[in-house]
């Protein structure tokens, strides 16, 4: 997935360092989540914290690790429209010129389905996490909710590790749990503290420690403001 992308941005396949293994993190991934036949990432425009002017590109899979260094960012406009539950043909990423919705989508195979999700940047950089599932349309519609927040969970902590790897501090961009953004979410859908903990089946006070935990991470003074900002940065779909 990601690294058909990572092949059109970075163009001389001479400077790319490459390793025929995959990623420790994804392989236990796909172990745990079932289904699950391919995990990829994507950073693109990483600067380096140790030195000045210098930008990392890299893509990870289940599979392979590619990387390069460049002394100048790379042209991501053509990803522009990249970063949905789309279905997504890496295949049709065009060559040449930068411009913006260089991506077409298709349906996936049968028996299929895959998303790409454009994962929140930290230092101006551009990262997206690939999913493929071996799973029936039926099935792939009633999971894809919780599917797409585990997996934006996941890419999110796994993009923080990156950035630590090149330097930069990530320690105050703290993830938010899954079970914070399950309160989250159903007091976004106008459910009290109350009420969403008759529906998670914990308790009240539970719920508000969960809410007043993802606040803090989210650095919101209220709920209102907490749940706003999940919605914007697609941590919980409406």
């Amino acid at each position: 997935m990601c690294d058909k992308i990572f092949e059109v941005l970075v163009g001389d396949p001479v400077s790319v360092q490459e390793r025929p293994e995959g990623v420790a993190f994804f392989k236990v991934s796909k172990t745990v989540y079932e289904h699950v036949s391919a995990l990829s990432y994507l950073g693109a425009n990483i600067p380096l914290a140790t030195r000045r002017g210098q930008y990392m590109q890299c893509s990870y899979s289940d599979s392979s690790v590619k990387q390069c260094m460049r002394p100048l960012p790379v042209c991501a406009d053509r990803l522009a429209g990249v970063g949905s539950t789309e279905f997504i043909d890496f295949r049709k990423v065009e060559q040449g010129v930068c411009g913006p919705n260089r991506v077409e989508a298709e349906p996936p195979p049968p028996g299929k389905q895959s998303l790409v999700l454009r994962l929140r940047p930290l230092r101006e950089e551009l990262a997206l996490f690939g999913v493929c599932i071996d799973t029936s349309q039926a099935d792939w519609l009633e999971r894809k909710d919780v599917i797409l927040r585990d997996f934006r969970i996941l890419g999110n902590y796994f993009h923080q590790h990156i950035l630590r790897i090149y330097g930069h501090d990530t320690e105050s961009d703290m993830l938010v749990s899954a079970r914070e953004l399950d309160c989250l979410k159903w007091v976004a859908e106008g459910k009290t503290a109350w009420e969403a903990s008759i529906i998670l089946g914990i308790s009240e006070r539970t719920v508000r420690f969960h809410l007043n935990s993802a606040r803090e991470k989210m650095r919101c003074t209220t709920t209102t403001q907490a749940v706003a900002k999940a919605v914007a940065q697609r941590l919980i779909v409406m």
